[in-house]
């Protein structure tokens, strides 16, 4: 029987070309060849939406249906789209079945209608994926969430556990303690608070959903609140230390120069964020992926964000609390064995490579009305087992 043919649209405001030429163009041809897809996207501004470069990847889509959204104020469209009613309107005529989006405002896709899931990055540190592996998830930064599974689903994900936490920890390969934070410049004598900074650049719409104004800004708010037993230690995002202006955060740090450390990333061969997860008494997130490398190694988090967490997790969301219980070494950790499951889910049940040359529109639909489906498990774990060492990222 011929699949049933869909309204598919495609709502790509902050797509960079990195993403686009990686992720977004793979899953549109895949699902252009089968449904009817509509792409709606801005001319390129601050590195998002579409630009001449990316031209030649889209000559032989000619029968999607792209819609460039570039009235004077597309600009807005990174941030919050909600109010922009002619938008709405033409979604509204269009009348998609599924849309999926790679955009930082939540508000707009909620007005939509049909099926609406964020394109979202797959990675889980330690757990090694290829850089472009993304979920179908129906928020941004929701985190480490577990649906409502049956007993048997439950035991044959802790049965699959075993290899991929195996293979996991295998490919994990950091330093001791000791050896971490004398690479690192850190006391032994001082309690460890670790905090990975979030990327900052003019390209990441994300960031409107921060705690904090900017990363300066959060470093100076958790030194004024830091015991003094207790250092704060930071590693940069790689992109920030690549493209970002790192004025006002060295500024930061050198205002409080007993209390915070900016660890040098190259001494520990680009693992220093997955060392300090595991070496650091305790671990601040807001919505980077590090919060599950701290899940994987049993370290304390404080979450500082609007967005879900599961509670398996058992973050904390008060500086205060967080820091006396470390103190008082009764700080609560994830629990260890809903941590395997939830890896085993995510990496069985959620992450898929766009750019798989077997992958078809039908996957991708299961996987946006379906979200929970063990069918794909076996599946799942095979290609994340058979994945090359040298693709993970």
């Amino acid at each position: 029987m011929a699949q049933a043919r869909m309204q598919v649209m495609f709502y790509l405001p902050v797509v960079t070309p990195w993403w686009f030429s990686n992720i977004i163009v793979h899953l549109i041809r895949v699902m252009a060849r089968v449904h009817d897809v509509h792409v709606l996207i801005p001319p390129l501004w601050r590195n998002t939406g579409l630009g001449e470069d990316q031209l030649p990847l889209i000559a032989n889509l000619t029968h999607v249906n792209w819609i460039i959204l570039d009235g004077p104020d597309h600009p807005a469209l990174r941030s919050d789209a909600s109010g922009e009613e002619d938008l709405i309107t033409l979604v509204e005529k269009l009348n998609p079945d599924l849309t999926l989006c790679r955009s930082a405002d939540i508000a707009t896709p909620g007005r939509f209608p049909g099926t609406v899931r964020y394109i979202m990055e797959g990675g889980a540190p330690p757990a090694q994926t290829g850089a472009n592996w993304v979920t179908l998830s129906p928020g941004l930064f929701d985190h480490g969430l577990m649906p409502e599974l049956s007993t048997e689903d439950s035991d044959r994900l802790d049965q699959l556990a075993g290899p991929i936490w195996a293979q996991m920890h295998q490919q994990t390969a950091l330093p001791s303690r000791e050896e971490f934070l004398a690479l690192a410049g850190l006391p032994t004598d001082r309690i460890i608070i670790g905090l990975p900074l979030e990327y900052e650049n003019e390209e990441n719409f994300f960031g409107q959903h921060h705690r904090y104004p900017d990363n300066a800004a959060m470093i100076r708010a958790l030194a004024s609140g830091l015991r003094d037993n207790s250092i704060l230690a930071v590693t940069n995002h790689p992109l920030n230390e690549l493209y970002g202006d790192n004025r006002a955060l060295e500024a930061a740090i050198a205002g409080n120069p007993d209390r915070v450390v900016m660890i040098d990333g190259t001494e520990i061969a680009g693992q220093a964020t997955l060392a300090l997860s595991w070496h650091s008494d305790g671990m601040v997130v807001g919505n980077s992926k590090s919060w599950s490398a701290c899940a994987a190694f049993g370290t304390p988090v404080l979450r500082m964000s609007d967005f879900a967490t599961g509670d398996w997790l058992q973050a904390y969301d008060v500086f205060r609390d967080f820091a006396a219980d470390i103190d008082q070494s009764v700080a609560r950790r994830a629990d260890a064995v809903q941590a395997r499951r939830w890896f085993t889910f995510h990496l069985a049940n959620n992450v898929f490579d766009p750019s798989d040359p077997a992958l078809e529109a039908g996957e991708i639909v299961s996987r946006m009305k379906r979200p929970v489906d063990p069918f794909r498990w076996d599946q799942g774990l095979a290609r994340y087992l058979s994945q090359p060492s040298e693709k993970a990222a």
